[in-house]
């Protein structure tokens, strides 16, 4: 999963014209804001990136329905993420105060009506729910899902937050998107387990005459 990827085709998707958002470091703008687009935008910016604890216990192996043989596994569990999205209204121009405020309102809209997205597995599209749905029952199989969850601060978390980005500030709105997923396609391969026998013993396994019973489990 990409999520260089992610964060460009989710500001396409909110900013089809991508006239509005700027996908910068806000802590950069004190150093000059040449570089952005429009003089009045919309700042997307990453501002933490914390592993998804919940997800910790997720299962390494691969579904393979072409070879009843051998199994396939990550050599490593997927990495969960979240990542703190912080989509703040800059303003240089003091008069146009107002029109961030009302382009902040249409970033809240949009995730007020769309809060899961789906990721397609080769890196080629972000997609909203409503899309998801117009896709067939096989082709639903190579999507993951991502959640938008708002953020509500408080005045001292607000400042915080303020005062690491090193900047003053501005009118903002912070998303938490889940699940991100980072795992490397290397895999491994291991048989299938078809047959298991367990051996009950008295005392010690080492001596064949202290065997009770053995018992074999097979698929």
């Amino acid at each position: 999963m990409d999520l260089k990827v992610i964060i460009e085709q989710l500001s396409k998707l909110i900013d089809p014209g991508e006239t509005v958002i700027d996908i910068t470091n806000i802590a950069t703008l004190n150093d000059g804001d040449d570089f952005l687009v429009s003089k009045s935008p919309i700042v997307l910016s990453i501002v933490n990136i914390e592993e998804d604890k919940t997800q910790k216990n997720q299962s390494v192996y691969l579904k393979d329905t072409n070879n009843q043989t051998t199994i396939s596994r990550y050599k490593h569990p997927t990495q969960h993420l979240i990542v703190s999205l912080l989509f703040s209204s800059y303003n240089k121009d003091l008069s146009k105060y107002l029109d961030g405020i009302e382009k902040l309102k249409t970033i809240i809209d949009y995730f007020q009506q769309h809060k899961s997205f789906y990721y397609k597995n080769d890196d080629s599209e972000l997609i909203t729910y409503d899309t998801f749905l117009t896709k067939t029952e096989v082709e639903k199989e190579d999507y993951y899902k991502l959640t938008m969850e708002f953020v509500s601060l408080s005045m001292e978390q607000l400042n915080q937050m303020w005062s690491y980005l090193g900047s003053k500030y501005m009118p903002s709105v912070l998303f938490k998107m889940r699940l991100c997923m980072i795992q490397s396609t290397n895999t491994v391969q291991d048989r299938v387990i078809k047959k298991v026998a367990i051996n009950l013993w008295e005392n010690d396994i080492n001596n064949p005459i202290g065997l009770l019973e053995t018992h074999e489990f097979e698929e």
